[in-house]
């Protein structure tokens, strides 16, 4: 699937593993990037990455996004960039204290949730006077493990994602422009620094058998990356843009396949959300 127009894009968290990789594939399509950074060091390097081109529009940003007053403002010099927005990406989050809910420090308990969750919170309420008004625009953000099954131990990254995947069920309904489509991807195990710090960790903070999963997905990073970008190319297709609110797996779940009649039930429903599955 090729999307043939020059779009804009937005990236959050662009020196992550999923976001350079998503920028990367969007550099070499010859789309307009506008790439956002936690750390001011890493912009040289990100530089190096995308050399500029004479018809592509490549802006490197420094934001801290739990910085509400520096978030403010610095959303606010750049609002024409999210006026003209065609798919706005955030892949902003960290793993948190791995450990026994009763063990946890609460100070980094917070701290995670305000990186996986308040900051989007803030971004968003930030940008909506910017954004409300565009004809065309994909939000994706990302889910993670724990978020629809059972997960030990990971207690403040998993509900802090579950907030946010909340979130974005939510704003799908309230954001009355129709054309602007949220969705989150559970991307599966990426190698990333999260999935390396899992595999450090002592072995007895995770079950076994997550760790042998790790071990064995892993080595299919770049696959799963690759149906990450894939997906959210689909998201922006034409054959996709009713979809919105819902949590979509890239790695298990075969959007390819989707054709007009599952779509409509997947937008008439309650399916890929987190709802409860009653069996009678």
């Amino acid at each position: 699937m090729v999307i043939k127009k020059k779009i804009n894009v937005i990236i959050f968290g662009a020196s992550g593993s999923i976001g350079i990789n998503i920028a990367k594939k969007y550099y070499r399509n010859g789309h307009n990037l506008y790439l956002y950074l936690k750390s001011k060091r890493k912009i040289p390097y990100i530089k190096k990455l995308f050399p500029k081109k004479l018809d592509q529009i490549i802006k490197f940003k420094y934001i801290d996004l739990t910085n509400v007053k520096q978030l403010k403002r610095k959303l606010n010099q750049d609002k024409v960039i999210f006026t003209k927005a065609d798919i706005l990406i955030n892949t902003v989050g960290e793993q948190g204290e791995i450990n026994n809910f009763f063990e946890l420090n609460l100070d980094n308990f917070v701290k995670t949730f305000n990186i996986n969750f308040f900051s989007y919170v803030y971004l968003f309420k930030n940008i909506y006077p910017f954004i409300k008004k565009n004809k065309d625009l994909l939000i994706i953000l990302f889910s993670g493990g724990g978020v629809t099954s059972l997960r030990t131990n990971f207690s403040p990254y998993s509900l802090s994602k579950i907030a946010l995947v909340k979130l974005v069920e939510i704003l799908s309904k309230e954001i009355k422009n129709k054309s602007i489509r949220i969705n989150s991807i559970s991307p599966g195990i990426i190698n990333s620094k999260m999935t390396q710090k899992i595999l450090k960790i002592e072995s007895s903070l995770i079950k076994n058998d997550e760790l042998v999963n790790v071990r064995k997905q892993i080595k299919y990073s770049d696959k799963s990356l690759n149906k990450v970008f894939n997906l959210i190319e689909f998201l922006y297709s034409k054959k996709g843009k009713s979809i919105s609110g819902k949590i979509i797996s890239s790695r298990w779940d075969n959007f390819k396949d989707w054709d007009k009649e599952k779509i409509k039930k997947i937008t008439k429903n309650d399916i890929y959300t987190l709802r409860r599955k009653i069996i009678l």
